[in-house]
């Protein structure tokens, strides 16, 4: 009798285990399909790229972003954000993409725009000092006792202006320009156009900037000067080893 009892209660425990290894076996299938359906229908959210898809239900509204006061004048600068609102697999996709720069002069009491027509994205916009130098942040530098800004001379642009692999998307996979304007967001102008990838730029000399781009397959060097805003030389060397 007492090795029934023994064995009747080993039998119920072993139960009572296997149960519970069973609920939490389903209480783990069970955070991991909500895992996996909160993961496939959340928002997600991309920067620098637009969907131009004509057979997908695109929503789309401009903002403008905060202005801030450029380095050397009293000339305020703001970007104009393009948000789109689109269904992505199970999910949706949210994008904000920069399309123009808006600048705001308090003397004159007026504003205007970098470029006339708001289409495509800017990848970057480099604030360039007038020895060619980039100012990150509005860095301050000390002159004896006061302390002064250093002015901006000019921005350099990199920006998308066409889905140029028609995958229906502006990004940074489309070929690039490479474009100039003066610290008042005048006298915009594009530089180098069909660019595949920026590489960067230098500065040398007598307020000019060598710019570094990939195209056809070859590094290309354009020499600009800073005060004409125009291309003085334009080099290549391949890319190949």
């Amino acid at each position: 009798m007492k090795s029934r009892r023994i064995f009747h209660y080993i039998w119920r425990i072993n139960a009572v285990i296997i149960l519970m290894a069973g609920l939490l076996a389903m209480l783990s299938l069970s955070a991991s399909a909500i895992y996996v359906i909160v993961q496939a229908t959340r928002t997600r959210g991309v920067d620098s790229v637009i969907n131009i898809a004509k057979n997908e239900q695109v929503k789309a509204k401009t903002e403008i972003g905060t202005f801030t006061p450029i380095s050397g004048s009293e000339i305020l600068q703001a970007p104009l954000y393009l948000i789109q609102d689109y269904d992505y697999r199970a999910g949706s996709k949210e994008s904000s993409s920069i399309q123009n720069y808006m600048f705001f002069d308090p003397n004159q009491k007026r504003s205007y725009w970098l470029r006339p027509k708001s289409e495509g994205l800017f990848l970057s916009a480099i604030a360039l000092a007038p020895n060619g130098n980039p100012i990150i942040n509005s860095p301050i530098v000390n002159t004896n006792t006061e302390e002064k800004q250093i002015p901006v001379a000019a921005f350099l642009y990199v920006l998308v202006d066409k889905d140029t692999n028609n995958d229906k998307l502006i990004n940074d996979r489309d070929q690039k320009q490479i474009a100039i304007s003066n610290a008042a967001g005048t006298n915009f102008k594009v530089l180098v156009d069909q660019v595949d990838r920026f590489n960067g730029y230098s500065t040398i000399k007598n307020n000019r900037l060598s710019v570094l781009y990939t195209s056809s397959n070859k590094i290309k060097v354009a020499e600009i000067d800073l005060r004409s805003q125009e291309i003085v030389s334009n080099s290549e060397f391949s890319s190949q080893p």
